[in-house]
């Protein structure tokens, strides 16, 4: 849904924004972490276990 507003919108623009402004910024919400890829996929599997006993 997020690339079908920004395809839309960049469309729209008569101006293209230069692509820095447009990438992941260094600046990231407060708080935010970086997980580990150890941490990714205990998530993945909490969560997929979690969907499996839902049945």
């Amino acid at each position: 849904m997020s690339l079908a507003w920004h395809i839309e919108a960049l469309a729209r623009t008569k101006k293209m924004p230069k692509l820095e402004t447009m990438l992941s910024s260094s600046k990231k919400t407060p708080g935010a972490k970086t997980m580990t890829a150890d941490q990714i996929e205990a998530v993945t599997r909490s969560w997929l276990s979690s969907r499996q006993r839902k049945k």
